[in-house]
């Protein structure tokens, strides 16, 4: 009967509540690095265990608020004792406590009435560890972005780099089988379509190498977002190419970074255990309230007592005082982590701001180089047509307008990788 039930509970959950998340895309959409990142949040085991670190924090709120709310039982005792030698006393006290036999059930109010601000300062650091596990979540959120966008870059970066070696590998061809056509006619020597050949052979190498670092780059993009991504195309977006904002404004921001939030909320949490140890030098006041349904004996008119109770610590060994210089211990080196969280933020915001702007100067002049270096290949091979410079010249420019290709695509990769670093630096939502 309770597998029915469960079954038909499932059943019309499934079409009370639909899940609404959003399936992965199809085999035919460009995957876009939003796509991808949304993939990898679902993937995701950090952010996961992250997530449930807050469900553990905000569990111990109510362990807190349960130091301050008391309890409420229900207890039922069933008493059994030898009969006394003798028969016992025969009057009705007597017989009370000589009864081999008494049932009692009573409510039972426990409540304490002051703990020292024991319960205060436990809910109010478990308040502030929830805190920091949120912000620690929303870190790991934006490191992950991170993670992803370079592995999306960089797998762009390698196919680029694959096409741009094919492309050379074609010019190099060619120029290989116009030197054998100048070979056979006298203009060129054996040793030019020779070094020409080595040059192709070298270049073959590097191509397989760049080839296995593109399956490397693809692996690491799939165990991110969980999927195969076997002829998906990856789609680029425009990125702004100046800073939206001066650096000075980044570094406004840094205390709001989650990391450096979540830095500041674990020394409320250590300051509050300041609180909970002191707690234990002051008195404790505590009320226990009995309602009785059932009694036996001499008691069983009286339905109901009350019980004040006040404990006084006198010495406890020293075991207090060294609560309380620990829990200050930990205080203060929270200060001092949070104190390091902000530093660091800061460091990190300059270097990436710093990072975005040379890779954006490099990017455009590595554009313009490439256009220079392809202009001097074509003015060599067509001087070398004529006789003016050598065979050595036009493989030197070849391999120059090579570099500078592959240089180029570098920093433009680098360039997109270093605005999303800023970005997540800074604590920028993403």
């Amino acid at each position: 009967m309770k597998k029915i039930f469960i079954f038909w509970t499932l059943l019309f959950g499934c079409f009370l509540f639909p899940s609404f998340a959003a399936p992965p895309p199809a085999e035919n959409t460009p995957l876009t690095l939003r796509a991808c990142y949304e993939l990898a949040l679902k993937r995701s085991e950090t952010v996961a265990i992250q997530k449930e670190e807050i469900e553990e924090a905000e569990a111990q709120i109510f362990e807190a608020t349960s130091e301050a709310l008391g309890d409420v039982d229900f207890v039922m005792e069933k008493f059994h004792q030898a009969n006394p030698a003798g028969g016992g006393d025969s009057s009705s006290i007597g017989r009370t406590f000589t009864d081999p036999e008494r049932l009692e059930s009573r409510f039972t109010i426990s409540q304490p009435l002051f703990r020292g601000f024991r319960a205060l300062g436990a809910l109010t650091g478990a308040g502030s560890l929830t805190k920091q596990q949120k912000e620690e979540w929303f870190r790991a959120k934006e490191l992950l972005f991170l993670d992803v966008a370079n592995a999306f870059y960089g797998l762009l970066r390698e196919k680029k780099d694959l096409r741009a070696l094919q492309e050379i590998h074609v010019l190099i061809r060619h120029r290989i089988e116009e030197l054998t056509e100048r070979e056979q006619i006298g203009r060129s020597r054996s040793s030019e379509v020779v070094t020409a050949t080595a040059r192709m052979k070298a270049l073959e190498a590097e191509r397989a190498h760049t080839r296995g670092s593109l399956k490397v780059a693809r692996h690491v993009l799939e165990f991110l977002t969980g999927i195969e991504l076997g002829g998906r195309r990856l789609a680029e977006e425009n990125l702004p190419q100046e800073p939206s904002r001066e650096i000075s404004d980044y570094l406004a921001a840094a205390e709001l970074r989650s990391d450096v939030q979540a830095a500041k909320q674990s020394m409320k949490t250590a300051r509050q255990g300041i609180v909970v140890a002191q707690s234990e030098f002051w008195p404790e006041l505590s009320l226990e309230h009995n309602r009785y349904q059932r009694r036996e004996g001499v008691q069983a008119d009286i339905d109901w007592d009350l019980l004040f109770k006040l404990d006084v610590p006198l010495f406890r060994g020293g075991g207090t005082v060294g609560k309380v210089k620990e829990a200050v211990s930990r205080w203060k080196k929270e200060k001092l982590a949070y104190s390091l969280a902000l530093r660091q933020a800061e460091f990190e915001i300059k270097e990436a701001y710093q990072n975005w702007i040379a890779s954006v100067a490099e990017d455009a002049s590595l554009k313009e180089a490439v256009k220079s270096a392809a202009d001097n290949f074509r003015l060599q091979r067509e001087e070398y047509k004529r006789n003016l410079v050598s065979n050595l010249d036009v493989i030197t420019a070849l391999e120059f307008l090579h570099q500078t290709r592959r240089d180029s695509n570098h920093a433009y990769y680098q360039m997109k990788e270093n605005y999303w670093g800023l970005r997540v630096a800074a604590g920028e939502k993403i």
